[in-house]
């Protein structure tokens, strides 16, 4: 499959999300930073501006960074979006392909039937 083939257009795709209660991922960011990353982007997402069923994002998830857990480095997204970015950067996002592998896999469990609609499964991408 060519890149161009797997890549997911989130301005298509996200008008389908579902509206959603906020949740916000424990996972990467300290407590501290997820707090700011919320209030700078106005507790919505960055991508889309809605609210509700949000995580914040890594933007280069890599441990390496001195940024990584500094709120320049993420963002605030829809579960959707954040599955649709680490889809579409994958292997170029800062992760191993196994690692970011993971990651989908654990967003995708996340995601309800209907915000899954659209969405190739993580394992498209092995």
């Amino acid at each position: 499959m060519q890149e161009s083939e797997k890549r997911l257009h989130p301005e298509v795709i996200i008008s389908l999300s579902a509206l959603g209660i906020l949740v916000i991922s424990t996972l990467a960011f300290s407590r501290k930073t997820r707090n700011i990353i919320k209030e700078r982007d106005h507790n919505q997402s960055a991508w889309s501006g809605e609210t509700g069923d949000l995580e914040a994002a890594h933007i280069n998830h890599s441990r390496d960074n001195p940024e990584y857990d500094d709120a320049s480095n993420g963002r605030m997204l829809k579960s959707r979006e954040h599955y649709i970015d680490h889809y579409n950067r994958h292997e170029r996002n800062g992760l191993t392909s196994y690692q970011n592998l993971w990651s989908l896999r654990a967003i995708w469990g996340r995601l309800t039937g209907k915000e899954r609609q659209g969405l190739p499964p993580p394992d498209s991408l092995e």
